[in-house]
């Protein structure tokens, strides 16, 4: 039984990300968005759509709700295992998260392709300010800790956005093939029972 391939996509914040994952999920229909739940604690100023209560995650986690969990800067999230059962059934999954994830989502599942989307400094300084971030010394410090963070594996496919998100986009695109040549047989009892 082919599974379908996890497409994890990670990079600093201004570097295009989302936007990348959308342009995905608009051409490519044998791709889906990964089932991520979201939760902010009552300080945190994120904005997201479908975020539930700080109360109701940890009711989730302790139902062992979630095939992965992390938490970044004040916000949790939680990889359902409603996505072990789609890849289980061949169905390839994306998600932008943390670059420490793919060591945890690779000890999971057979098929993870990381995808590391980035920008010149001078370009994502540019982005950061647009988007109201922060301070220059907030935003400075962002990007220098985002240059620490930068996964150094050799199977990580880097995608620059510099010259523009839709030019990232055709190189994102080519980084995930139509049919996926990753996908192979895989035992019963090789992924989580969930």
């Amino acid at each position: 039984m082919a599974f379908g391939t996890l497409y994890l996509i990670v990079g600093p914040t201004g570097s295009g990300k989302q936007a990348l994952v959308d342009a995905v999920l608009e051409s490519r229909p044998d791709i889906r968005r990964a089932p991520l739940v979201v939760s902010a604690d009552h300080n945190h100023t994120i904005c997201a759509v479908g975020t539930i209560p700080p109360t109701r995650f940890l009711q989730l986690i302790r139902r062992d709700a979630f095939a992965l969990q992390w938490d970044t800067d004040g916000v949790r999230y939680g990889l359902s295992h409603d996505a072990t059962r789609l890849l289980r059934d061949g169905q390839s999954l994306i998600l932008c998260c943390d670059a420490f994830v793919i060591a945890q989502a690779r000890a999971l599942y057979p098929n993870v392709r990381a995808i590391y989307i980035t920008a010149r400094m001078d370009v994502l300084r540019r982005r950061l300010a647009s988007m109201a971030y922060g301070s220059d010394f907030e935003i400075d410090m962002h990007l220098a800790q985002s240059a620490r963070m930068r996964p150094r594996d050799s199977e990580i496919v880097t995608v620059d956005t510099s010259d523009s998100i839709a030019a990232g986009a055709k190189v994102l695109m080519s980084a995930i093939p139509l049919i996926d040549p990753s996908a192979h047989a895989v035992q019963k009892g090789d992924l989580p029972a969930r």
